[in-house]
């Protein structure tokens, strides 16, 4: 079987876990005897060909206004036409439409599309290519891949995202297949009317390769607490340190202390410090996910945004550390309430502090959930498990195409 992947970026080039988590399942099809060959973006005027991994890479100049991996900021207005070419760019289709002839795939595996628009849909759907579409984030739905504003998440979709997204549910038609990295953002999109016609609908959840750490005898009560990731306010941030803040004027809790790892807007990162930064509220910087883990009790995810599925919620329960986490996308598919952790609603008033303070104070629901931890997410550092269920979806696309093609022309004109 040949698949060729398509992916906005692929190693060195990296803008976040979908460029992880499609290198691993490229490198493990491969392993499994599937010829593999990916089609990115690159910065590159010229078409180039490259090998990461021993994969064949073929990085395509950006038919727009620049390249979407550049980090040097640029006029709204300019913006706003880059987000209108990347609604339905023609060009790159044409030039994706080269790269299926040439490698000839049984099937074409979608990804990120940032760049390639849309478009590339047609040109599988246009070469008689089965293809499937792998949701990682909200593209489809919204110029900025995220549903949210700010601090605000798009509970209705805004008119410049309904505008740019423009016909995508039609489009969505040409797919074979769609699949969910969570069962959330597969709903999300379905429920909007994009991929809803696709008859073949599936979830597989990422996974990556993740080993426990050494066991470690959990505190019977959280006294230090942790963040992890961009100190951003749709990550909830803001609210955490406010939640927490409230919880240290309980004269019982002056033991307790907030780590926060990573970084953020620089603007926003010192309105942060000057605020709440102390003896107890620790600001770290850019660490180690093991550093961090390795010195708190429990790991708060506060995000008000849709997380697709959220990796960093597996990462600490891997490390035995239960998590405090925001109910919202797929979080609540890798954090269990009651069992690994604690689910909260964010838009309820003081349901964090509420959630911070059982596990300071309850005695035994720290170790317990600690001891559950490892075993409840399994699934998502189990690598093999992730292949079998996309080769299992590529053959089934691909008997499908055997199955139509080895139809007898006669016996068609005989149905009709």
């Amino acid at each position: 079987m040949r698949v060729l992947y398509v992916n906005k970026l692929y190693p060195p080039d990296v803008g976040g876990g979908a460029e992880v988590t499609l290198s691993s399942i490229v490198a493990g099809v491969r392993a499994r005897g599937i010829e593999a060959r990916v089609v990115t973006t690159g910065a590159a005027k010229e078409r180039t060909l490259d090998e990461v991994d021993g994969v064949p890479v073929v990085r395509l100049p950006l038919k727009n206004l620049y390249w979407h991996n550049d980090t040097k900021k640029r006029p709204r207005a300019l913006t706003l036409l880059w987000h209108g070419i990347d609604s339905y760019n023609l060009a790159m289709q044409h030039a994706l439409r080269r790269e299926i002839d040439a490698f000839a795939p049984d099937l074409v595996s979608f990804h990120n599309l940032v760049g390639f628009s849309a478009c590339a849909w047609s040109a599988a759907a246009d070469a008689g290519v089965p293809a499937v579409q792998v949701l990682h984030d909200y593209y489809h739905l919204c110029a900025r891949s995220q549903l949210h504003r700010g601090a605000d998440n798009c509970d209705k979709r805004c008119v410049s995202c309904s505008v740019l997204r423009l016909g995508r549910g039609r489009a969505s038609r040409k797919l074979q297949a769609v699949v969910g990295i969570s069962r959330a953002v597969l709903d999300r999109h379905v429920e909007a009317g994009v991929f809803a016609d696709v008859e073949r609908q599936a979830v597989i959840h990422n996974a990556r390769a993740l080993q426990p750490c050494a066991a470690r005898e959990p505190a019977p009560r959280a006294r230090t607490f942790g963040y992890l990731g961009t100190l951003g306010a749709w990550k909830g941030v803001g609210q955490l340190l406010a939640a927490f803040e409230s919880l240290r004027a309980d004269p019982r809790m002056s033991g307790v202390r907030l780590l926060l790892a990573g970084r953020g807007d620089e603007q926003y990162e010192r309105e942060l410090k000057q605020r709440f930064e102390g003896p107890a509220c620790e600001f770290l910087g850019q660490v180690k996910p093991k550093q961090l883990l390795s010195q708190i009790d429990v790991l708060v995810v506060p995000s008000l945004w849709h997380e697709p599925l959220g990796m960093v919620t597996v990462e600490a329960l891997m490390a035995g550390v239960p998590v405090i986490a925001a109910a919202r996308g797929g979080i609540p598919e890798t954090v269990r309430d009651e069992d690994n952790g604690l689910l909260y609603d964010p838009a309820i008033p003081g349901a964090l502090e509420r959630a911070l303070r059982r596990l300071a104070e309850e005695p035994g629901l720290l170790p317990r959930f600690a001891a559950r931890s490892v075993a409840s997410v399994a699934r998502f550092t189990d690598i093999e498990r992730m292949l079998d269920e996309y080769i299992a979806l590529y053959e089934e696309l691909t008997a499908r195409r055997v199955e139509i093609h080895d139809v007898d022309p006669r016996l068609e004109l005989e149905r009709v």
